[in-house]
């Protein structure tokens, strides 16, 4: 017998957001359909250059400079493919609990849960991933330069997403200064896969209307901790919708992560309590403090979580990255791109 997804519940202390409610833990076996890779992943070649497939499209493609500064990014060709079932309004209501309590999280969750391990266009792959609701912050809030991996130890912690608005916005193409990031390109940033519905379509005048009486089904966002972005995999329309009505969407994040048990250290310990004693020395704000709380509870933690996103090899290497791009390029330049960047991108 093949063995299934098992799913539990979220003993996790802190993963360095705000939750909303409980989550759950899924442990996805190495066998059987889950030892392919996915519909939607990322597949790399050399000199972190990325490509974000969706089924037999290409998504996106970026690359990311060596010394983790900027970034560049362009957009395929192709809308990405409805990952999970479209919600109808009878499942909807099997969920009767009151919007925003444990209860009401609880049922969502394990929708969620069940449609990702029956979806069509699988987004699980071998691993343990969590799920759990989570609260956007305020942009100018985000940190202000992505993580390299030259700076972590495999695994690292997640960034709270922001700039919902993104949803409605599509560029073709886009570069990213991480030092000098505007605040809607700061890790935890949104990333939609597909352009926004108009506002006037019939699907987001229905989700407009749950929006504005508070049952509005959550958005389920993916974390790619090499991009430091959240990718829309399912709720476009009811994001969109909430953004028209001015309401806070309901977030359910997914993240694939790995456990990792450290040792007790006096170094990093002492180096963390001198860190927060330097940022104390002047009266800090709430944000500082909660900060510092994070730092320490990371710190002094001996059996961590992190993210980290799994990418397979691209296909032909090098030589098929330059010509698949090579090809986009002659469909016509995406606006936002001048030659140097797109040399280097190639």
């Amino acid at each position: 017998m093949t063995p299934g997804v098992s799913i539990v519940a979220d003993d996790t202390r802190s993963w360095g957001l705000e939750t909303a409610g409980p989550g759950l833990l899924l442990n996805v076996p190495s066998t059987g359909p889950w030892a392919r890779r996915p519909a939607l992943h990322l597949e790399v070649a050399p000199s972190y250059r990325l490509r974000l497939r969706g089924g037999q499209k290409t998504l996106l493609w970026t690359r990311i400079d060596s010394y983790w500064d900027q970034a560049v990014f362009v957009r395929g060709t192709d809308s990405a493919p409805r990952i999970l079932p479209v919600l109808t309004a009878p499942e909807i209501r099997t969920v009767d609990s009151l919007p925003g309590t444990e209860t009401w999280w609880t049922a969502w969750n394990w929708k969620m849960a069940r449609a990702l391990i029956g979806a069509p266009l699988p987004v699980l792959h071998a691993g343990h991933w969590c799920l759990r609701p989570i609260r956007a912050i305020e942009a100018e809030k985000a940190e202000r330069h992505p993580v390299s991996p030259m700076e972590w130890s495999f695994g690292q912690p997640l960034m709270p997403p922001h700039s919902l608005a993104a949803v409605t916005q599509f560029p073709l193409a886009w570069t990213e200064d991480w030092w000098e990031a505007l605040p809607g390109q700061r890790p935890g940033a949104l990333l939609p896969l597909r352009e926004a519905s108009a506002a006037e379509d019939g699907r987001v005048k229905s989700w407009r209307k749950r929006a504005r009486d508070g049952t509005l089904p959550p958005v389920l966002l993916l974390f790619v901790d090499i991009l430091a972005k959240w990718v829309v995999l399912d709720g476009h329309d009811r994001l969109h919708a909430a953004l028209l009505e001015g309401t806070e969407p309901p977030l359910l994040g997914l993240w694939p992560f790995i456990d990792r048990p450290q040792p007790w250290n006096a170094t990093r310990e002492e180096g963390a309590l001198l860190a927060a004693e330097f940022q104390l020395r002047t009266p800090p704000t709430p944000d500082t403090v909660d900060r510092i709380n994070r730092m320490l509870l990371f710190s002094f933690s001996h059996d961590r979580r992190g993210t980290v996103s799994r990418a397979w090899p691209l296909p032909g290497g090098q030589a098929a990255w330059r010509e698949e791009l090579s090809a986009r390029r002659r469909l016509g330049p995406p606006p936002l791109l001048d030659e140097d960047d797109w040399d280097w991108l190639l």
